[in-house]
Order: C-alpha cells, then structure tokens, then sequence
C-alpha cells in the first residue's frame, strides 16, 4: 500500500514539474550539455569548468537581473550599456592603489544608473519601460564613450588573478561568486518584497487595489536587479583585464533570450529566476557547442532563435493539452 502511495507521489511530483515555465528549458540544457559533452571531450574536468563559468557567470547574473525586472512587469534594455559604463569608468580611474575605492565608486554610479533612474521614470512617473531603458541605454553608453573612447586603461593584476584562481585549492572563485549571487537571490526571494514583484508582474491594478504601492515595488526591482547588474560588470571587468566601451552591449539582448528561453513570460508575473539560469547556462553552453563543432559564429545568431523558438514551442505543449482538455470536457 504504501508503495503504491509513493508511486503516485512521485508521478504526482513528476506531473508538477512538467508544468513548470522553467521545465522545457531544463530539457534544452540537459540536451546540449549531451552534445557539448560528445564533442568536447575534457567537457566535464575541472579545468573546463573553470574555463566555462568564467564566461557563463557575468550571464547568468545579468538574466537573474533581467528576469527580476521582467517579473516586475517592467524591462531593461539599457543594462548592458550600464555594464560598459562601469567598465570603462573604473579601468579609467583605477590604480593598483585606489582599485577598491573605484570599485566602490563605480557600485554606487551602477546603482543609480541602472537602478534608481530607470526605477523612478517607470515605476514613478510612469514612463514606458522599452522607450525608456532604449534611451537611457544610449545615455550610458555616450557616457562610456566619452570616458574611454577607446579600448584600455588599467586593471591591477590582483583583479583578474582573482577571478581566474580557486578556493581551497578546487573551487574556481568565478563559481564562488555566482554561488554568493544566488544566495542573495535566494535571501531575498524569502521577502514580502519578492511576492509583490510577482503580483504587480502578472496584475498591476489588483495589486494597487489590494494596497500595494506598485511604483515603490517597479523601482525595488530596478535597484535590486542593479546590484546583479554591478556584480556582472565586476566579473565583466577582472575577465576582460580591460576597459572597452561595447564591453556589455551582447548582454542585453541575451539577458532577454535566457528569461524567455527559461520560460519567464515578458508580461511579468509568470515564471521563474531559475529558469532565467537555465536559459543563460543555455546560450554559454550554445557558443561552446559552436565554437568545439567549428562551425561559423554566424550560426550562434541563428541557433540562438531556433531555441528561443524551441523552448517556447515546448512550452505551450501543455496549455495546447490542458485547452483541448477543456474542450473534450464541454
């Protein structure tokens, strides 16, 4: 008898899962993770997986930052200008003396930016978020211009030493950092905070009519996602060694193919954060597959589509069964 329960629970769990926005991201990964695994052979050493979350880090930070806005019912097209600006502010200003205070400088300049102003215009005074975060974008971005024309300045050697060693001798501190930014996810996703981004995404007159200050809670999405936004451009920066004003610009529209591709609805309120790092693991694991296959990178631009396609295609598998479901009923 009791088997037979545990059977049921564990279809019943099953059955849950497979309804998930995140599930038919899940799937993609688990395939091409097979395939990168069978023609990169040392996919799976330890020297590959530091090599790869190098590069998948400042990613998935950026999608957990846009899938946060997203879920608001809101949109960021400027993060990856902020990400440059950033980059050239603090490779222009540091020195292997003053480095932690440029950081600190450049964490405050981040926040207001790509926080604070795109929160207030679209959480306060209303502004649409595409017009708005396209504007602010280019803002940035002639900013960063301005600052570093072009590529250079200086990065001390103790920044991207850091990013490219280990921690206790094993774990790359690339890793480490990502860890840390999905326990900050994870402790603030524990808030009130957090639900209220859910409702005002999915239903913003309901939650003003239930008592929810819905702008104060657009713009806790917009200053929360900033200190992802800043942490992407901290990985961006010791990576890279360099300051270079287009630096960020490919993390904005992939930051908006990983959340859709993990299933998060660009209406706001439906989906998950996990599935934004499903989708951005997806699209790092995609250039390996390119790059290891020697395939053209012009194919990554198509590639790209066929899966954001793909995962939508999977995902509506379930509305199409429960609709017609529906229909036999009637």
């Amino acid at each position: 008898m009791s088997d037979k329960k545990n059977n049921r629970r564990f279809v019943a769990t099953v059955a849950a899962l497979t309804k998930k926005p995140s599930f038919p991201a899940f799937l993609i990964l688990i395939l091409l993770i097979i395939i990168n695994a069978a023609i990169q052979p040392n996919f799976f050493t330890m020297r590959s997986f530091r090599s790869n979350f190098m590069t998948f880090t400042p990613l998935i930070l950026v999608a957990i930052a846009q899938g946060i806005i997203i879920l608001s019912g809101s949109l960021d097209l400027s993060l990856g200008s902020a990400i440059s600006l950033f980059n050239c502010f603090t490779a222009f200003y540091m020195t292997d003396e003053n480095g932690l205070f440029i950081i600190v400088v450049g964490f405050v300049l981040t926040v207001i930016a790509s926080g604070f102003i795109n929160g207030i215009c679209i959480g306060r005074l209303r502004m649409p978020a595409l017009i708005t975060t396209f504007a602010t974008s280019a803002i940035y971005l002639g900013i960063a211009m301005i600052i570093l024309p072009v590529a250079g300045g200086y990065v001390p050697r103790s920044f991207y030493t850091f990013y490219k060693g280990t921690a206790l001798g094993a774990v790359p501190n690339s890793f480490s950092i990502l860890i840390a930014g999905i326990l900050i996810w994870w402790i603030f996703s524990r808030t009130r905070a957090y639900r209220y981004i859910y409702a005002v995404g999915s239903n913003e007159d309901g939650a003003f009519a239930s008592g929810i200050s819905t702008w104060r809670i657009r713009l806790t999405a917009h200053m929360f996602a900033s200190l992802f936004i800043f942490i992407a451009g901290l990985c961006v920066l010791m990576m890279t060694a360099t300051g270079e004003y287009r630096t960020g610009q490919s993390y904005t529209l992939n930051s908006v193919a990983a959340v859709v591709i993990g299933g998060i609805a660009l209406t706001g309120g439906r989906g998950s954060i996990a599935g934004a790092m499903f989708g951005a693991l997806i699209l790092g694991i995609l250039n390996n597959i390119i790059f290891f296959s020697g395939a053209s990178s012009y194919l990554q631009i198509f590639f790209k589509g066929a899966i954001i396609v793909l995962a939508l295609c999977i995902g509506a598998i379930p509305v199409l069964i429960r609709s017609k479901k529906r229909l036999v009923g009637v």
